[in-house]
């Protein structure tokens, strides 16, 4: 379980699967600089430029990132101020990010997830010593909407779609439409780390099961308007992170294998064709990936928590069936480290993605400060 300056609900762990397909071996550059000069004549790979860094208090973080076009999207996370835990919800308007106000909802200690349908519809969950809250955005102001009735600090993440928004808990799937909540509960064992929604009848929600004296297990959930169907094949055994719908019949996973005693977590690439799920990982590697995403014709980023403590964030593209490494940039201003990508999202139809997450600063022989990161890519 990942934690930042507030204990984090979505739960990262490994999803293998056993009898998964291996796709062939995709092509790697090394990174944007070799794949420019080993290809002349084509442009480098894209690079990522920090667009927000450090304006938070110094024990900051953003957790998730949602954007409904080039000049609007909602990053969300927390910060502590005066040792008291606040919820932070910033908006991009297509020049800058800016803190933006919730008078008309309860303060929360951290937003934990968002997610948009457009400008005018946008969600976000939180919770606070007070309790948990749901948001709504109408395009003019944040209202709360009412949490289904089992509650428990419980919610992964949440999604939406037009006419309909989904919350997970430890026990169930929530499904709100028409003013009214229904309840899909969830198998002993089973958590559910991450959901998405390309519409109110096509939704994906990934996790695993892990329950005493059984073995582990892949969770890959589709919702087809009816019912909520597991796909993952018979023995896999990874622990699903993340999901990106392209299409119908083409989502994308990451996920990370089982942990075994001193044995590194290797992060896996899953992709299913409307049929079976496929390994796609190539060389993908570097980082445990719990972030996906891409602009729904063909091109996947794929990024999160880096090996280690030292260095930028670190994101893989796939492209052309090629996967290329490319670095984020170092924050100015200090010596800086574990930069830390939690979430990833496309700037609608640019061409350019937005990723959420936070960074370390050194300020001390012993000591640093974490705080809250934006990283926007270049074409």
């Amino acid at each position: 379980m990942k934690t930042g300056p507030y204990l984090k609900i979505a739960i990262i762990a490994a999803l293998t699967a056993a009898t998964v397909t291996v796709a062939p071996a995709a092509v790697s550059a090394a990174d944007g600089a070799a794949a420019a000069a080993s290809a002349p004549g084509q442009a480098p790979a894209p690079a990522w430029r920090t667009s927000l860094a450090g304006t938070l208090t110094d024990n900051s973080a953003l957790f998730d990132i949602a954007s409904v076009g080039p000049d609007a999207a909602w990053a969300v996370g927390g910060q502590y101020v005066d040792g008291v835990g606040e919820g932070v919800i910033l908006r991009w308007n297509g020049r800058s990010w800016q803190q933006q106000p919730t008078p008309a909802v309860p303060q929360t200690g951290v937003w934990h997830a968002v997610d948009g349908v457009s400008a005018h519809d946008v969600w976000a969950y939180g919770w606070g010593q007070d309790g948990e809250t749901l948001a709504r955005y109408d395009g003019r102001r944040w209202t709360q909407t009412p949490l289904p009735e089992e509650k428990g600090y419980g919610f992964a993440k949440l999604a939406a779609a037009s006419g309909k928004a989904w919350l997970v808990s430890d026990t169930a799937i929530h499904s709100y439409a028409h003013g009214a909540w229904q309840r899909t509960p969830l198998p002993k064992g089973v958590r559910i780390n991450a959901i998405e929604a390309r519409t109110a009848h096509d939704a994906w929600a990934v996790g695993q099961f892990a329950y005493a004296g059984q073995p582990g297990r892949s969770v890959l959930l589709h919702w087809d308007g009816r019912s909520w169907t597991d796909t993952a094949p018979a023995g896999s055994d990874l622990t699903v992170a993340a999901v990106y719908q392209e299409s119908a019949r083409s989502v994308w996973v990451t996920a990370l294998t089982p942990y075994v005693e001193d044995e590194q977590q290797q992060t896996k690439v899953l992709h299913w064709n409307g049929r079976s799920w496929r390994d796609v990982t190539g060389p993908v590697d570097g980082l445990w990936a719990t972030a996906i995403t891409g602009d729904g014709k063909g091109t996947v980023w794929v990024s999160g928590d880096p090996y280690g403590y030292e260095g930028t964030a670190l994101y893989w593209r796939l492209r052309d069936g090629i996967w290329t490494s490319v670095g984020g940039d170092a924050v100015p201003g200090g010596h800086t480290q574990a930069y830390d990508i939690e979430a990833l999202a496309p700037t609608g139809r640019t061409g350019q993605f937005w990723s959420a997450g936070s960074y370390g600063l050194i300020t001390g022989e012993s000591t640093s400060a974490q705080y809250e990161l934006i990283q926007r890519s270049t074409r």
